[in-house]
C-alpha cells in the first residue's frame, strides 16, 4: 500500500511540475524553425523540423526525452541532415540537462552523412556495408550542458566532448567556454517566451581543419529551444534559427 501511495504522489508531482522542464513533454509534438542567414553569403532557405519522438517519466519523477531534428536546404533538396537531441529533467534539483549530441548519435550522424554523400555521387552504399562501417567506428562522450533556473548569471558551464575513432583517424567535437546568461524574454514568429539564455563555443576537428562556432541559445519552459544565434569570432551574427510554429 505504501508503495502504491508513493507512486501516486510521484505521479501527482510530475503533473504539477510538467512545465518546469525546458523541453516539451508532448510526444509527437513538432517544433518548426527557420534559419535566417545574416552574413548574406548564401541565398539558400533552410528549415528544421524538430519532433519529440519519445518521453518517459520514471517513478522518481525524472523525465527523459528524445527529439529528432531534420534540416532541409533549398540549395540541395535531396539532402536531409538528421540529428538528435536529448533531455533529462530532475525534479529534485529542478535542472534540465540538454544533451546536444550523444556518442551513439554522433556515430549515427557520421554514418548517415557518408551514406547520403555516396548516394549523391551515384555510388550508394549497401545496408550491409553501412552496418560494417558502423561497427568499425568507436565513439564516446557527449556534448551537454545543464539549464539551472537558480544559477547566477555568468555561471560557467562544464566542458564536454565527443570523440569518434576509425582506426588511426579521429574526429573530435567539443563544447567549450559555456556560460549561463540568466533569463530573457524573446519574441519570435511562434510567440513571446520567457527563456533561459546560455552561450558556448562548439569546436569540431575532423582532421581537415577546425570548425569553430560561437552559439547562444534561448530555452523556454515546456517548449525547448526558441532561438539560436551563431556569431563569428568578433561577435558579429552570421545566422539565427527561430521558432516559427508549434504543432
Amino acid at each position: 500500500m505504501k508503495k502504491v501511495l508513493l507512486i501516486a504522489l510521484v505521479a501527482m508531482l510530475g503533473v504539477t511540475t510538467s512545465n518546469a522542464q525546458y523541453f516539451s513533454t508532448v510526444q509527437g509534438q513538432q517544433l518548426n524553425y527557420k534559419t535566417n542567414l545574416l552574413d548574406n553569403k548564401d541565398e539558400a532557405e533552410r528549415a528544421t523540423k524538430s519532433t519529440m519522438i519519445s518521453v518517459e517519466t520514471a517513478a522518481d519523477g525524472v523525465i527523459t526525452a528524445r527529439e529528432q531534428d531534420v534540416q532541409t536546404d533549398s540549395s540541395n533538396p535531396l539532402l536531409e541532415v538528421t540529428t538528435y537531441r536529448g533531455y533529462v529533467y530532475d525534479p529534485a534539483t529542478d535542472i534540465t540537462k540538454v544533451i546536444v549530441m550523444s556518442a551513439a548519435d554522433f556515430k549515427e550522424f557520421v554514418v548517415s552523412m557518408i551514406s547520403q554523400g555516396a548516394a549523391a555521387a551515384g555510388q550508394p552504399v549497401s545496408e550491409m556495408d553501412l552496418a560494417e562501417l558502423s561497427n568499425s567506428l568507436s565513439s564516446k562522450g557527449s556534448l551537454e550542458f545543464d539549464l539551472d533556473p537558480k544559477a547566477a548569471p555568468d555561471t560557467k558551464l562544464p566542458k564536454s566532448n565527443l570523440r569518434l575513432s576509425a582506426g588511426m583517424n579521429t574526429m573530435r567535437a567539443n563544447l567549450w567556454d559555456g556560460k549561463f546568461l540568466g533569463s530573457e524574454t524573446v519574441t519570435v514568429p511562434a510567440g513571446t517566451f520567457d527563456c533561459l539564455k546560455v552561450s558556448y563555443t562548439m569546436v569540431i576537428n575532423g582532421g581537415e581543419g577546425v570548425d569553430k562556432r560561437f552559439i547562444t541559445d534561448w530555452y523556454a519552459k515546456g517548449v525547448g529551444l526558441v532561438k539560436s544565434v551563431e556569431t563569428d569570432k568578433k561577435g558579429n551574427p552570421t545566422s539565427e534559427d527561430v521558432l516559427i510554429s508549434i504543432k
